[in-house]
């Protein structure tokens, strides 16, 4: 019988290693489960709900492009760093629904074209979540505390939704947020505290947007910024003040939008002439003079006839940074349209009239402040006329 002991013995042994006790490494129904790390793959099984029986240490769970609608507090037993549930017909997260999820580092919900709400406190508990994905759904609002206390988060891919408005202080948790993406929604405008918070963050894309005003401190704690995208958006122009804010820009894009090339431009244009980026064209709607051409190229002289900045401008909330009307205009020199223009071509952007008819110390920015008095080249051609009539006269009398 000893013989037959050994070999019952045996026969255990081999049933533990191979077959292995269900409780130990059960997998769902319908799903593919691997060791090291552990990962339950359930992906494109028409799924209606979160499965049971997903192993609580489970470090990957798959469940996207499934038939998923609804996300609840109890959808959840197991603990998971990574969780995609990206291509399934979500409509509803309850507040807290992740909440068991201590350890999530990253969450996919992108693709899901139906979940056009969220409520605040649906990602509650995910103080350890670094990567968000939203994109895709639909989404045409936010809660002010949706992403509260998310100090982790460095990644959010808000791109290819619906929203038309940011709240101030959206993202005043996210103080360790590296990317944002905002492209392809309807933002109109950028307030003074959207971004209030955001002192980490190193890409912005806000492009295939809306945006037709920017406040002048809408960028003032993205010190950090290296890439900003704003093409393709109805932005006639951009306060200097705002691009002076983000100090660490690298690559800026701002083509595609119908850019303002008066006066109301100059302070992006001084920002242009000290910046060291890389930049895309900005090409000039208006005014009609310059209608096709690069804002980054004007000369000084382009913006001769400019009054100086308006104080009170500066502390509103508009994107105008110059007036557009003076309490004295006879103080500021003046140009015949068509003189000006045909100086316009002129290589040395410091001239601003005629050599001969300049009029003495012209180039001296007090003059333009201080002088009272106004001189046209017509005027000093017309007065030299009328001193050879005068010596003419005198000489024959």
């Amino acid at each position: 019988w000893l013989p037959g002991l050994r070999g019952l013995t045996l026969w255990l042994i081999l049933w533990l290693v191979v077959v292995k006790p269900g409780g130990v490494t059960a997998c769902p129904k319908l799903c593919v489960c691997y060791p090291t790390p552990m990962t339950v793959s359930c992906q494109s099984q028409n799924l209606t709900i979160v499965p049971a029986g997903v192993p609580y240490d489970s470090q990957r769970v798959f469940l996207q492009n499934n038939r998923i609608t609804e996300l609840r507090a109890d959808s959840f037993g197991f603990e998971t760093q990574v969780l995609w549930l990206y291509g399934n017909n979500i409509t509803w997260i309850e507040a807290g629904a992740f909440s068991n999820l201590r350890v999530l580092e990253e969450l996919d919900l992108g693709d899901n074209p139906s979940l056009r709400h969220l409520e605040g406190g649906a990602f509650r508990g995910l103080e350890k979540l670094q990567s968000l994905h939203m994109h895709r759904c639909r989404l045409a609002t936010l809660p002010h505390d949706i992403f509260h206390k998310l100090y982790s988060l460095q990644f959010l891919y808000l791109q290819e939704n619906q929203l038309h408005f940011l709240q101030d202080d959206l993202f005043s948790d996210l103080v360790n947020l590296t990317h944002l993406f905002l492209h392809g929604n309807r933002i109109r405008a950028l307030s003074e505290n959207v971004f209030r918070g955001l002192v980490n963050l190193d890409r912005l894309l806000l492009h295939d947007n809306r945006i037709r005003q920017v406040n002048r401190r809408a960028f003032r704690d993205l010190g950090r910024l290296t890439i900003l995208y704003l093409f393709n958006n109805t932005l006639a122009e951009l306060p200097g003040q705002a691009m002076r804010d983000a100090q660490g820009i690298q690559f800026l894009r701002l083509n595609a939008n119908p850019w303002s090339c008066g006066c109301e431009a100059r302070p992006l244009w001084e920002w242009f002439r000290k910046a060291r980026i890389s930049s895309s064209e900005l090409m000039c709607t208006s005014p009609s003079q310059r209608r096709g051409q690069d804002l980054r190229f004007l000369r000084e002289m382009d913006f001769a006839l400019c009054p100086m900045p308006d104080p009170g401008s500066l502390a509103g909330t508009t994107t105008t940074t110059f007036s557009t009307k003076t309490p004295d205009e006879a103080a500021l020199p003046k140009l015949d349209q068509e003189e000006y223009w045909a100086n316009y071509g002129n290589e040395d952007s410091s001239i601003r009239c005629y050599e001969l008819d300049c009029a003495p110390n012209y180039d001296n920015p007090a003059f333009h402040s201080s002088s009272s008095l106004t001189v046209t080249p017509s005027a000093l051609r017309l007065l030299s006329l009328y001193i050879v009539i005068f010596s003419l006269n005198f000489l024959f009398s």
